[in-house]
């Protein structure tokens, strides 16, 4: 895109920003973790020319921003889920760094806050090293902050950072809600965990046990865990994994 190559770039999703103790929710073992895309945003980098070769347009600041953000990737995938940025900044920094640790190791450990985060695609920009020219474009404020963008880098919505991995659910929730297109795409999942519901227990009536946990398994394991339907599913799923057990133990 452009006659440029971003400085920095899309890191590997990782699990970063804490959520690997495995606390359960309740009689729920611990399931979702929030995945993040940690990306450093440089300078924009020349690109040296072969002799004869033509030069393109120059990329401009914005494209340079969504190359790093991995909106192009996400296009060709066809995620069309809004993306939610964390300014993250280094552990070790005097001013911010307690909070960072904080948020870390404390806020992003909540099960709940992780399920309502599948319905971004999760950016973590590392503050030591990115420059503010940038940061600044996307919404940043000088401290640690998640923000809400839009396909085009606007900013949808702000979230504070809070060591309540509570109040940061419920501000997911409340900043999905902006997103017409996200607030579809929830509703059409609802529908869709309904039927498999619903497909799962024509199959339990015949007795075909596997093929009905087969259904409902892509509801209790889907990225989507936040629907009215999901936690019918899912305590529906293991009484039909028993049955499917005890089906399997009356053959041998």
């Amino acid at each position: 895109m452009g006659n440029g190559n971003p400085s920095g770039g899309i890191g590997t999703p990782s699990m970063g920003g804490g959520g690997r103790g495995g606390r359960s929710v309740g009689a729920m073992p611990r399931m979702t973790w929030f995945q993040w895309a940690e990306v450093r945003i440089g300078r924009i980098q020349a690109v040296t020319l072969a002799e004869g070769e033509k030069a393109a347009e120059p990329i401009s600041d914005k494209d340079h921003l969504k190359q790093i953000l991995g909106y192009d990737t996400a296009t060709a995938r066809g995620d069309k889920r809004p993306v939610l940025v964390y300014f993250h900044w280094p552990h070790e920094d005097k001013v911010h760094g307690k909070l960072s640790t904080t948020v870390c190791s404390r806020t992003l450990d909540d099960e709940m806050a992780a399920r309502w985060s599948k319905l971004f695609r999760c950016v973590q920009v590392d503050m030591g090293e990115s420059l503010p020219k940038y940061t600044k474009m996307l919404g940043e404020k000088g401290q640690p902050l998640f923000v809400a963008l839009d396909d085009e880098l606007d900013v949808v919505g702000e979230i504070e950072v809070t060591k309540s991995g509570a109040k940061l659910r419920k501000a997911l929730e409340s900043t999905l809600k902006k997103f017409p297109a996200a607030v579809k795409a929830l509703k059409q999942a609802e529908r869709d965990h309904k039927a498999a519901i619903a497909q799962a227990k024509k199959l339990e009536k015949k007795k075909q046990y596997e093929e009905a946990v087969k259904v409902i398994d892509k509801v209790r394991f889907g990225d989507v865990k936040v629907t009215k339907s999901w936690e019918k599913a899912y305590s529906y799923g293991m009484l039909l994994a028993q049955k499917a057990e005890r089906d399997l133990e009356k053959s041998r």
